[in-house]
């Protein structure tokens, strides 16, 4: 049984925020990074969730105060190097296959 490869479906705004995210270098709430890129807090948290589960990005709490609702710093993945590699990787593997 062939294994089905998993397409990644992100949108330009997600990969903006990426490359935001990278640019900056340090890491940032969806607040601070909505306001750097002139979008919505609700639009910056939907473009991380999609990166989180690429595993391209990770949450982290900050721990404050305990009331209200806690706040999340975003920032990239250990792993992000290693799966654009490989991701990169298996896309020339499928380029070179069709054209041989």
């Amino acid at each position: 049984m062939k294994r089905k490869e998993r397409e990644h479906k992100i949108s330009d705004t997600d990969v903006e925020c990426l490359f935001k995210l990278i640019e900056l270098g340090e890491p940032k709430t969806s607040v601070e990074l909505g306001k750097i890129m002139g979008l919505s807090k609700t639009t910056v948290e939907n473009s991380m969730k999609k990166l989180i589960e690429l595993g391209l990005v990770e949450r982290i709490k900050v721990d404050g105060k305990k009331i209200g609702r806690p706040k999340f710093l975003y920032v990239i993945s250990d792993s992000f190097q290693e799966r654009v590699k490989a991701d990169l990787k298996r896309c020339a593997e499928k380029i070179l296959s069709a054209t041989s």
